[in-house]
């Protein structure tokens, strides 16, 4: 694949890899050749000392409510749990606003108190301006952009780091928020183990009950339980400590990444797996193990169109939405280039690669044919009954634009096309409220002149629009076909709108 060259395989495939290295393997240096160095340093601690700990608190337990959020995100994500990844964006939402309240009431106080600001290092603005960039992104999109359900996509991507399998091509289609969400947490990952935060490290078991404030001493460094001689694994250091901690946490991951299954419901895998997905996944030529089928789908198209395809994913209300996102159940799907209405495979497969541009729909390009076959066989798997899609529509050879043509293209366009788009396209005809989806939702004829066409501006995909139409329902049309003007007023349209109404730039190769 084309990742493993480019910029995506270095992002989401190499750096997390750097990333996590420097996070689990720097701290055990620093403790060999600086153990002293694995300490919070002083913090001031009577200076503002009320406000002190209003921010610790809020700041620590924020923190502790967004790691388990986010592991149980990672879980249901890859598990396909909606629950669990409901439970993540609450407990990360609220946890979030309060470790954000502390960090900034502890940047501010580091700010405002002079003490504070002559013992402060560049890592104590620095881990602050990290947390709140990372929290605040967080918050935003989930109060703001209302993009919830990510973690369907985000998860499996993780885990595939920890099957030592990256599959880059899962974030491909991530909001870019949530991309700079989580390269920012990686970065902070790296950096981590530089700053002061060292010490959460070195964490003690019994923190709930331990002293307020640890001192590091020299007493037991040469207590009994060292191996080779250099390390105590009897639970009485901070090294010991350490390695439990690390130990765990690398425990946690690997049965995350390894052990767990893919997402499954009802026995839908199974069956599908059975039947029309079976030629996909058999495939032995490919290598490479790659997240295809079902799972595949859990990952990239239910935080939209819901685990069972019926358009009520956790994100599918977002207000960056200008269009519902489709119950696949019912395969009401409108940019079609078949005689009779119904979307056959290659019109899926265009809109899965190419997206719909303007409406919330990413493409996919960076998968792979054989996980976009897979997606495919999965959305016919969930179209219930689903018809068989008439003949493709044969487009004839383009004839060469000339005046007379757009000439021609003008009246055509007067007399077929005026009545919804309006006489400038502008989208302002007399049925302009008039016209409603399957689902009930209206649905506005598009400005040609501002808006982007959401099935692709190519010659090809307007010559589909006008000779095959948008269907509505069965038998039911949002916008009419008109096969029937022929190839040559069809080109003539086309000209005219390329000409006059579709804004520079707007034609493409889709």
């Amino acid at each position: 694949m084309n990742d493993y060259l480019g910029s995506s395989y270095l992002i989401w495939g190499v750096f997390p890899y750097v990333a996590l290295t420097l996070f689990f393997v720097v701290p055990f240096i620093r403790m060999v050749y600086r153990p002293f160095g694995m300490s919070t340093r002083a913090s001031g601690i009577f200076l503002g000392r009320d406000i002190l700990g209003l921010a610790t608190h809020l700041l620590h337990w924020g923190i502790f409510l967004v790691f388990f959020g986010h592991l149980a995100g990672l879980i249901g994500g890859i598990l396909g749990w909606g629950t669990w990844v409901g439970a993540f964006f609450w407990m990360a939402t609220l946890g979030g606003l309060a470790a954000i309240t502390g960090s900034i009431i502890a940047l501010a106080r580091r700010v405002q108190v002079p003490e504070m600001r002559a013992m402060s290092q560049p890592d104590d603005y620095a881990v602050h301006g990290f947390l709140i960039a990372i929290l605040g992104i967080a918050i935003y999109q989930a109060l703001v952009h209302k993009i919830w359900g990510v973690s369907f996509t985000a998860a499996p991507w993780f885990a595939s780091l920890w099957r030592l399998s990256p599959q880059p091509e899962l974030m491909a289609s991530a909001p870019l928020l949530t991309k700079l969400h989580v390269l920012l947490a990686f970065a902070f990952a790296a950096y981590f183990p530089f700053t002061k935060l060292i010490h959460a490290w070195t964490l003690p078991v019994n923190y709930l009950v331990r002293p307020y404030q640890v001192l590091r001493t020299a007493a037991k460094k040469f207590q009994n339980g060292w191996v080779l001689g250099c390390w105590e694994f009897k639970g009485v250091t901070d090294k010991s400590y350490m390695t439990y901690l690390a130990g765990g946490v690398l425990v946690v991951l690997g049965l995350i990444g390894l052990i767990l299954p893919g997402p499954s419901m009802d026995g839908l895998v199974q069956e599908a797996q059975a039947t029309t997905m079976t030629a996909v996944r058999s495939d032995a030529a490919r290598s490479r193990p790659v997240l295809d089928g079902y799972p595949l789908y859990v990952s990239q198209c239910a935080r939209c169109h819901g685990l069972e395809g019926q358009g009520d994913g956790p994100g599918a209300k977002s207000p960056t939405f200008t269009a519902v996102p489709r119950d696949l159940t019912t395969g009401h799907f409108q940019f079609i280039s078949t005689n009779n209405g119904v979307a056959s495979d290659a019109d899926l497969r265009h809109v899965v690669v190419n997206g719909l541009e303007g409406s919330g729909m990413p493409g996919f390009s960076r998968l792979s044919e054989r996980q976009v076959d897979s997606l495919i066989e999965t959305v016919n798997f969930l179209w219930k009954d689903r018809p068989v899609p008439g003949e493709r529509i044969q487009i004839p050879p383009r004839p060469a634009t000339t005046p007379a043509m757009i000439a021609q293209g003008k009246q055509e366009y007067a007399s077929q096309c005026t009545v919804c788009h309006g006489a400038s396209g502008a989208g302002d005809g007399v049925l302009t409220k008039l016209r409603t989806d399957a689902a009930g939702h209206v649905i506005p004829p598009r400005n040609l002149r501002t808006e982007p066409l959401k099935g692709g501006s190519s010659p090809t995909q307007l010559y589909y629009r006008i000779a095959a139409g948008m269907p509505r329902a069965k038998d039911e049309w949002l916008m009419p076909h008109y096969a029937n003007l022929g190839s040559e007023r069809i080109w003539a349209i086309i000209a005219y709108l390329e000409q006059d109404i579709l804004p520079p730039g707007q034609v493409a190769n889709r």
